[in-house]
């Protein structure tokens, strides 16, 4: 495909999709973890949180919600509406995510696929706001 204009609308689509999945799945994951801190009913233990900073899981809950959860929808309406930020928003996010799994994955251990999702989506995210900035990049010099 040699139209930047129409790479950068698919490429544009996928990111929102990615960013509402990533955004949702923080929202539900993050009440879930607040409403219940033993996280039980989530299928955790708190065992696992032995030689973190944390006793409970309420404030990895407030984080996920609000950072990975709320950041992710606000990256999504960013790129629906075409912001100018919204791929330096994508890629914050994205990588964000990363980093939040990679330190989850540090501190608690391999628990179960939704790390390595996690990580993907978060990576595609990250790589995505990056590809998209420079197609427009280029755009913008070929039409100077």
């Amino acid at each position: 495909m040699k139209n930047p204009a129409k790479q950068i609308k698919i490429f544009t689509v996928i990111l929102i999709i990615i960013e509402f999945f990533n955004g949702l799945s923080g929202l539900a994951g993050g009440y879930g973890l607040i409403a219940d801190p033993s996280a039980a009913n989530l299928g955790m233990e708190l065992s696992w949180l032995e030689g973190t900073p944390f006793n409970t899981y309420l404030v990895p809950g407030i984080v996920l919600l609000a950072f990975n959860g709320l950041g992710n929808i606000i990256a999504a309406i960013l790129s629906l509406k075409k912001s100018k930020y919204m791929n330096e928003v994508a890629v914050f996010f994205g990588f964000g995510m990363i980093i939040w799994i990679v330190s989850q994955v540090l501190w608690i251990g391999y628990k179960n696929f939704l790390q390595p999702l996690y990580f993907s989506t978060g990576l595609v995210q990250g790589i995505l706001g990056l590809f998209i900035r420079n197609k427009m990049r280029v755009m913008v010099k070929r039409s100077s």
